[in-house]
């Protein structure tokens, strides 16, 4: 992505954003999420243990892929503020997946003299397996 404030003219709707992928998860990644987020739940960083519940190997938290999302977002609308997100999980990403993160711009519209655009978001892993699916609402002073 670019360093480009965002225009609000030079957006409409149907516009997609750039699609940007991530590094692989990795196991040092979930650990220190764990611990900056006190969800010490073995399933994130416990190989056997998460095997033994069904899963093919640790997964990410679902609080962690949501946080990747708000900066994928907020890299791309520099200049914005970010005024609602809103996000699904409906799968889990593993450790090692490589995560794309899409965007496309569902409205544009302005109110109370506030012009803001809506966005659909959703990020799928290298399998083409969809994660997490969302929106938000974005602010614009130019």
């Amino acid at each position: 992505m670019t360093n480009k404030i965002i225009n609000y003219k030079e957006l409409s709707e149907g516009m997609e954003l750039p699609e940007v992928k991530s590094d692989p998860i990795t196991r040092v990644q979930l650990v220190d999420y764990a611990s900056a987020s006190g969800d010490y739940n073995l399933l994130h960083y416990d190989e056997s243990f998460a095997k033994k519940t069904g899963l093919k190997g640790c997964i990410a938290h679902g609080m962690l892929q949501m946080g990747m999302m708000g900066s994928y977002i907020l890299n791309w609308a520099k200049g914005g503020t970010l005024k609602n997100f809103k996000i699904r999980y409906l799968a889990p990403a593993n450790e090692n997946d490589i995560l794309t993160f899409k965007g496309k711009i569902l409205k544009k519209f302005q109110e109370n003299d506030e012009k803001l655009i809506e966005i659909n978001v959703l990020t799928e892993t290298q399998e083409k397996r969809i994660t997490t699916q969302g929106s938000a609402i974005i602010s614009f002073n130019t």
